[in-house]
């Protein structure tokens, strides 16, 4: 008797195919950099419906520093309104290689780091969020000149959200302040300190 070979696993894809501003540079691209760095961290993509399993709502927020390690913080909401809290960090770099995972602290979350956590969450409507940031624009200086700021080498952060209705992709590289997203990010970091070297 003849055995069929082994077919490996279908490969789940972790960033969305478009809304980029270049459909096939971007997720080739995201997808081999984001990717690598979630699978290294043993995340789940946050794409369908089916990935909540069971859950309200997940919520996942990657970190990628150039030179440093990436880390993430995942937040999974259940029906009964609990919620779990994921911090992960691997030993490479953010930038380009992911390296393993050096801690992962797992932890329910208090009603009240919740509700602040959904306050933070509302106010920076992932979904009104451009995917990606705005090509920089000329800014105009008291002199009459004006200047375009390029981020060349800066944090990247990647923000996901996944209900049943909706997934939210967004991503940025140097103005979250800019963005809106300061502040989720602030309530986020505020669940547990990010690792003290990262900046």
């Amino acid at each position: 008797m003849l055995l069929a070979p082994a077919q490996p696993a279908p490969v789940r894809d972790y960033v969305p195919d478009t809304g980029w501003h270049d459909d096939e540079w971007a997720r080739s691209f995201y997808e081999r950099w984001f990717g690598r760095q979630l699978s290294a961290m043993r995340e789940p993509p946050l794409a369908t419906p089916a990935d909540l399993a069971g859950m309200r709502q997940r919520f996942r927020l990657l970190v990628l520093p150039t030179f440093k390690p990436a880390f993430a913080y995942q937040v999974d909401e259940y029906t009964d309104g609990t919620a779990n809290l994921r911090v992960v960090r691997l030993d490479g770099r953010g930038g380009y290689s992911p390296g393993k995972v050096s801690s992962d602290v797992r932890r329910s979350l208090r009603p009240e780091e919740l509700q602040a956590f959904h306050t933070a969450a509302q106010a920076a409507d992932l979904g009104s969020q451009a995917r990606e940031e705005p090509s920089p624009s000329p800014k105009p200086n008291p002199d009459g000149s004006q200047e375009i700021r390029f981020c060349v080498d800066g944090t990247t952060y990647v923000f996901e959200q996944l209900d049943q209705t909706a997934r939210q992709f967004v991503m940025r590289m140097c103005n979250i302040d800019e963005s809106g997203l300061a502040g989720l990010v602030d309530a986020v970091f505020a669940l547990q300190p990010p690792p003290s070297d990262w900046e």
